[in-house]
């Protein structure tokens, strides 16, 4: 959720809109170049800044009986496309009601608004209502980034400091499958548990596969609520320091190349390597001294022809 500060520089903007579109005669948004029409519903496409990813449809239905009882108090806001047809700027709430009580028009205010303007009201709109999340922030100021020269001209137009801005913006630094995961469910991380996941990747380098099980792990703890955002960090550190520990391990030695020295089918002895010597080793007691003597004769033979080869 927004701090205080951020959420009353949004509400400000959206009553100083407010302000400027009102006169006389209509409690609504009328400003110079602006029209109030009753439109098509059928006319009107859904606002592709709209920040909310998730509308409660308890709420619609609510907002959809009091229209029902007291009419439409406040128009939406929309603009046209060039196309026949018109945006919404504000008011999507409004319009899911008026679809849900099978009407086929709704009253607009049609105004001249650039992208980044209807970007900024929807957004100022929706962060007046306690149950934005950060995850719907996020998503809305990714999408009008592309309409402000640099972060910088971003963050100021919507009051956040620059801290707070790239906390939003850590979302989108996260892996896709994690991502998509924290768009069914957006309350469940916080913007500031978005850019401790982000740190705490990039500290321990996980591989790919190790990224997508952690955070696997991560999201069922946070769904069973098993795990407090603030430690989500911490846990990943916890894996990670397991996962070294896992690596830690004594190389396995080599089986030594052993044959067995056999006599009427009972091993007397063995011939084997030994570091860079290669060992007879026979039990003496197997020997008689004429046989001990045959043995080193033999070896001797032997080492002799292959030096003299």
């Amino acid at each position: 959720m927004m701090s205080k500060d951020i959420k009353t520089l949004l509400a400000q903007k959206l009553a100083d809109n407010n302000a400027r579109h009102a006169n006389a005669n209509q409690s609504t948004y009328l400003d110079v170049g602006n029209e109030l029409k009753r439109l098509p519903l059928d006319k009107i496409k859904s606002n592709p800044f709209q920040p909310r990813t998730v509308f409660d449809e308890t709420e619609i239905a609510n907002l959809a009986e009091s229209i029902k009882e007291m009419g439409l108090l406040q128009p939406i806001t929309v603009r046209e496309t060039g196309l026949g047809d018109y945006e919404l700027i504000a008011g999507e709430r409004r319009f899911k009601a008026h679809e849900l009580l099978g009407k086929t028009h709704i009253d607009a205010i049609v105004s001249r608004a650039s992208d980044s303007e209807i970007a900024i009201l929807a957004l100022a709109e929706n962060a007046s209502r306690e149950d934005l999340c950060d995850y719907e922030i996020a998503q809305a100021l990714r999408n009008i980034e592309k309409h402000f020269p640099n972060k910088s001209r971003l963050a100021e137009a919507v009051g956040l400091d620059r801290k707070e801005m790239y906390r939003y913006l850590a979302y989108h630094d996260l892996p896709t499958s994690f991502l998509d995961k924290v768009a069914t469910k957006p309350k469940l991380l916080s913007r500031s548990a978005a850019y401790d996941i982000k740190q705490v990747l990039n500290q321990f380098k996980f591989s790919e596969q190790q990224t997508d099980e952690v955070l696997s792990r991560v999201w069922e703890l946070l769904e069973l609520g098993k795990l407090e955002q603030g430690r989500i960090a911490e846990f990943i550190q916890s894996e990670s320091l397991k996962e070294l520990k896992s690596q830690i391990y004594c190389p396995p030695v080599a089986a030594p190349d052993i044959k067995p020295i056999l006599s009427g089918g009972k091993p007397i002895g063995k011939f084997h390597h030994k570091g860079k010597k290669y060992v007879v080793e026979i039990n003496a007691k197997d020997l008689d001294e004429q046989q001990r003597i045959e043995i080193e004769q033999f070896i001797e033979t032997l080492m002799t022809k292959n030096v003299s080869s």
